[in-house]
């Protein structure tokens, strides 16, 4: 659901609408019966860091489209490689805790032999 509706920018080859269409094809061909469909939990602050360093964890937690060009920010732009192809959007941080939980969780259940 919320993957969708996220909007990375003019720029950025990747649309909400076609995610929107992957999960509207997924369901019009019926081929959700055959998955196994999960909605992953926000990761939380403890988690991701367990991955990343503090300071980029509260780059993501801080940084918006309208402050992305502040002083402050600058610098750190550069250094965590965001930009066009990793942009900076309303909801960024919210973003990358839904993709890290999915992910977490997707290791979870490989590790625990209940996916392949």
């Amino acid at each position: 659901d919320n993957m969708g509706s996220y909007y990375y920018g003019p720029g950025h080859p990747m649309k909400p609408p076609r995610l929107q269409m992957t999960h509207n094809l997924i369901l019009s061909y019926g081929l959700y019966r055959k998955m196994e469909v999960y909605r992953p939990h926000l990761a939380t602050d403890e988690e991701m860091l367990a991955f990343h360093a503090q300071d980029y964890v509260d780059f993501l937690r801080r940084v918006t489209p309208d402050n992305q060009h502040e002083h402050e920010f600058a610098r750190q732009l550069q250094r965590f490689t965001v930009g066009d192809d990793c942009p900076v959007f309303d909801g960024l941080y919210d973003y990358c805790r839904l993709y890290s939980g999915g992910s977490i969780d997707g290791a979870m259940k490989l590790n625990a032999g209940m996916a392949d």
